[in-house]
């Protein structure tokens, strides 16, 4: 063998070794990721079993196409219909813990809104990593799906999607909607209505809504009956299941509202609006659709 062959074939020789090396440092180590709140979680496999202890991350979950890794779920995680297959856990505050050890996940992922900090305690101490996500905003939610997708291995999947998205949010914003007070009504008794630091916020804002929440610290206020009655929204939406006379019996007064005299009231699915997760964007089509035939 010349002296150029073999240089080169030490070379390729000595490659191989690092690459080697670094592949058993990296399985070793593991991959490193930082979650929504700052804590840094290590993997030393791509996850394969997989807990959400919240319906938003499951329907992220579902929208990426990572469904097949999906082990266990709560309670309210009904959406899409194939996830009535998968195990329950518990619901949002209450956790089966023994039922989770016999899943054996490598990987679970929690929500700020929603799930607790025992929740997440208690987790840690079993040895099971954790990924907390925390969407705030449209934005946040955006940014959620990109996260998830990156630790499961789904970024592929998750830009078709968010392209998707945004084209969608481009079309609505196209439209030049003309903009409308509205009060988003949360719980009748008491009155709490959607905040200014909401996701649902974005959700009126997009949807050509100005919400007449008041400034506050809490995400969903508590807002008094003189206060509704200053500001006279436009419109109020509140969750399904109401009627307007049963709206009347709790708040006679507000029969003096522009929305309750133009019967601008929208009743809408709690599910499709209070999930910061993939779904937002229906939310806010279905909102431009029923403005636009008044």
């Amino acid at each position: 063998m010349g002296l150029r062959p073999r240089i080169f074939f030490i070379f390729l020789l000595l490659t191989l070794i690092s690459l080697h090396c670094k592949d058993k440092k990296e399985t070793k180590e593991g991959k490193k990721f930082i979650d929504e709140i700052g804590n840094e979680i290590t993997l030393k496999h791509k996850p394969t079993r997989i807990i959400s202890t919240a319906p938003n991350i499951t329907e992220t979950i579902f929208a990426i196409n990572a469904q097949n890794l999906l082990v266990g779920r709560t309670s309210f995680c009904n959406y899409p219909e194939e996830v009535k297959n998968i195990p329950i856990i518990g619901d949002l505050l209450n956790i089966n813990f023994e039922k989770i050890i016999d899943l054996k996940p490598d990987l679970i992922f929690i929500t700020v809104e929603g799930n607790t900090k025992e929740i997440f305690d208690k987790l840690k101490s079993l040895g099971i990593e954790v990924y907390v996500t925390n969407p705030r905003s449209i934005n946040g939610i955006i940014n959620s799906i990109k996260n998830i997708s990156e630790v499961l291995d789904k970024k592929d999947t998750a830009e078709i999607l968010i392209k998707f998205l945004n084209q969608r949010l481009k079309n609505i914003k196209s439209q030049n909607i003309r903009k409308h007070s509205a009060m988003f009504v949360v719980s009748l008794a008491p009155l709490m209505i959607a905040g200014s630091n909401t996701f649902i916020n974005d959700i009126l804002n997009y949807a050509g809504f100005e919400n007449i929440s008041p400034e506050s610290i809490s995400s969903y206020p508590v807002i008094s009956r003189e206060e509704v009655l200053r500001k006279n929204p436009d419109w109020v939406i509140l969750p399904e299941g109401f009627s307007k006379s049963e709206i009347l019996k709790y708040y006679p007064e507000w029969k003096k509202l522009k929305a309750i005299r133009n019967d601008n009231i929208i009743f809408i699915d709690p599910d499709l609006f209070f999930r910061p997760g993939p779904r937002f964007i229906d939310a806010i089509e279905l909102l431009v659709a029923k403005t636009k035939t008044r």
